[in-house]
């Protein structure tokens, strides 16, 4: 049955219904997953070692891909409007795109935060009308990543600050925050606070709160 913006099919198989939705395109032409909608985020994740990590181009979520050896760790100034106007240019499951080998850092406003189902503390950060994402992972998804204690040490004072660990449900902190990570093109899948190209700072590898 054809619908207007989508498709839904449904199958019956022994008893059980089974359906999938297309949406339509949003941002720069990705369309959400099958049966993903907008405003709930959805990931595959896995076990390692007792801990519950992500699997989406995961090696370059966590500085574990073979091209993390190439990312030039100075940090660049810059806004978080300008890092979503950058033309998107993701590379592939375990390979980088060509500015995803850069660190970027901002200043910004936190205006919320939450752990998400991949372990990853989940930042949307703020700055002139503009928003964007910011992660931070879980240290048991890193073993054998580079600078795995930057990212430690982001993720310990994201939880100083926040009076403790962060749970799955929102807090609103409302705090400037200097904030620097590895640049990373995602894709839509329902998350909160996206920039227009889906641009992130992921990982985060340096994190501090600023007075007033």
């Amino acid at each position: 049955m054809k619908l207007r913006g989508g498709i839904v099919a449904a199958l019956a198989v022994a008893g059980v219904f089974l359906a999938a939705v297309l949406v339509p395109r949003q941002g720069h032409g990705a369309p959400l997953r099958a049966g993903w909608e907008a405003g709930e985020e959805h990931e595959a994740t896995r076990v390692v070692r007792g801990a519950l990590c992500g699997v989406e181009r995961w090696p370059v979520k966590t500085l574990s891909d073979p091209g993390a050896r190439q990312i030039d760790f100075t940090v660049r100034p810059a806004t978080v409007r300008y890092l979503g106007s950058l033309q998107a240019n993701p590379g592939g499951q375990d390979s980088r795109g060509p500015l995803e080998t850069r660190v970027f850092g901002v200043q910004a406003r936190l205006v919320s935060v939450k752990r998400e189902l991949d372990s990853d503390y989940h930042l949307v950060l703020a700055q002139g009308g503009a928003t964007m994402i910011a992660e931070m992972p879980l240290t048991g998804c890193t073993s054998g990543a580079q600078h795995r204690y930057a990212m430690a040490l982001a993720r310990t004072e994201l939880e100083h600050a926040m009076g403790g660990p962060v749970g799955g449900s929102w807090i609103h902190p409302g705090v400037p925050v200097r904030i620097a990570g590895v640049l990373f093109f995602d894709f839509p899948h329902g998350q909160s606070g996206h920039a227009r190209n889906y641009a992130e700072l992921h990982p985060v590898t340096g994190f501090r709160v600023l007075n007033g």
